[in-house]
């Protein structure tokens, strides 16, 4: 049994009849302070009607109100309900006036059935709106909720496509190693291990701290430039004045894996990349700028990044609404990509 709703139930109930009291004793003309016990007691007499007629509506009238072919009978019940709490409201305060008050009371008077009703009216209309107001209430509450859960989904569904897409770019760099019978094979796979475990455990989390963002960062550089001799120059710097801060986990890591797609491996020549991580006052910064060669064309351009920057793109959207600013272009045989989170 849900006593927090009866409670309420009677909480809004004798509020009812104190207020009620209170204006009877107003419209007759009689001191509040001296009269109220006795136009309380006196409305106490007619509140079971109204209590009946009122839980009456509420679980058997309003729901037809949601199936309009059922209008009818729903008009039909409302002026029936009504007529037999009039009558009732009447016989209530018939009760009170002969055999408390010793008066004489017409139940069928004209003026009294009409008066009964129009309590009646105003009783009903009292509870109604605020049965409206909390089933409105709890409405954009369920939408809210389920809103909540689609987007979540999404998020997951994202961070499900950006895990299998890591690690293929990832064995892509092993098979190169192993075609080469490399000695830094062995290493390759150990660093791997260390990523897929923070890609695979970690990352389950909403958020993580930056500095384990930034830490995968240095190992996927580290995995990456095994593949590469000379020709190869990578630049990180990093400087966070909250190394503890919280951000989405994989939303940079793409940034980096992108750079080399798109700079070392698509270039034929010397290639470069800068990569820089700042956090100053709950403000993040990262940049990743690239080599690219004359022919190659940007990854918008030729939409060969894929699942990897429109899906960080989209969980930007859902994460950080409004909070974010992502610049990316060539320029001058460089690509940059410039993104901005406000981690507050």
């Amino acid at each position: 049994m849900n006593w927090i709703r009866i409670g309420y139930h009677i909480l809004f109930w004798g509020m009812y009849l104190l207020l009620n009291a209170l204006v009877v004793s107003v419209l007759e003309g009689r001191s509040q302070f001296e009269f109220l016990p006795y136009y309380m007691y006196r409305e106490a007499f007619s509140l079971p009607v109204k209590l009946g007629l009122t839980y009456f509506i509420f679980y058997n009238i309003i729901p037809l109100y949601l199936d309009r072919s059922k209008l009818g009978k729903l008009v039909a019940m409302t002026l029936v309900s009504f007529i037999i709490a009039a009558l009732f409201y009447q016989l209530s305060l018939n009760a009170y006036y002969e055999y408390l008050e010793k008066k004489a009371f017409t139940i069928l008077q004209k003026q009294g059935l009409i008066l009964a009703v129009f309590d009646l009216y105003i009783t009903i209309t009292s509870a109604t709106i605020i049965k409206m107001i909390k089933l409105r209430y709890k409405s954009q509450e369920f939408e809210e909720q389920l809103m909540q859960e689609k987007l979540q989904s999404e998020l997951n569904f994202l961070r499900a496509q950006t895990n299998p897409h890591f690690l293929f770019n990832t064995l892509n760099n092993l098979y190169v190693l192993a075609r080469k019978k490399s000695d830094k094979t062995s290493g390759a796979i150990m660093m791997l291990s260390k990523i897929m475990r923070f890609v695979l455990y970690d990352c389950r989390a909403h958020q993580i701290a930056v500095s384990d963002e930034a830490k995968v960062i240095q190992d996927y550089i580290e995995l990456e430039k095994l593949r590469y001799n000379d020709r190869l120059t990578v630049l990180y710097e990093e400087d966070l004045d909250n190394p503890h801060a919280l951000v989405a986990p994989l939303l940079l890591l793409p940034f980096v894996e992108n750079s080399f797609k798109h700079g070392a491996h698509s270039t034929t020549g010397k290639a470069d990349i800068h990569i820089s991580l700042t956090l100053k006052n709950k403000e993040l910064v990262f940049s990743v700028e690239n080599t690219v060669d004359g022919e190659e064309e940007t990854p918008a351009a030729t939409g060969s990044s894929g699942i990897g920057l429109r899906n960080v793109q989209r969980q930007l959207d859902l994460l950080y609404p409004g909070r974010f600013s992502l610049i990316s272009g060539r320029e001058d045989g460089m690509y940059r990509a410039h993104l901005r989170i406000s981690l507050d």
